[in-house]
């Protein structure tokens, strides 16, 4: 069992969502748009006769290589952005942090000690 973390209260609610916090598939979309733009950077360094006995044209292959980097970057930027947004929110908001939607204010304190009414000794001999 995982012990709390020790920034929380007891009666600190945390919320339960259902999310990916796993960077494992922005770092996939990372290895393709390096991939994507190795082979644009090395269809740039090739003759344009080498593109004769194929359906697109040199120029043609780099914008295409140019919009799936683009794709894969896209999507490796959303996919970081969500899972670090996911395990924070997971994690719950720290007492001086604010998550909107999330965050409420906490309950008043309570009192340390509680006031005792005036009362007069009884007299004696009763």
């Amino acid at each position: 069992m995982t012990p709390a973390p020790a920034h929380t209260s007891p009666g600190f609610a945390r919320p339960h969502v259902d999310c990916t916090t796993s960077y494992l598939a922005p770092i996939v979309d990372s290895a393709f748009t390096a991939y994507q733009l190795v082979g644009v950077a090395y269809v740039s360094t090739l003759d344009d006769a080498r593109f004769a006995r194929y359906p697109i044209s040199r120029q043609e292959d780099m914008a295409v290589g140019g919009i799936f980097a683009a794709a894969f970057a896209a999507s490796a930027i959303y996919g970081y952005v969500s899972a670090a947004q996911c395990r924070r929110i997971q994690r719950g908001p720290s007492l001086d942090q604010e998550l909107p939607g999330i965050t409420r204010d906490l309950p008043p304190a309570p009192a340390t000690s509680l006031p005792t009414p005036n009362r007069k000794a009884p007299p004696r001999g009763f």
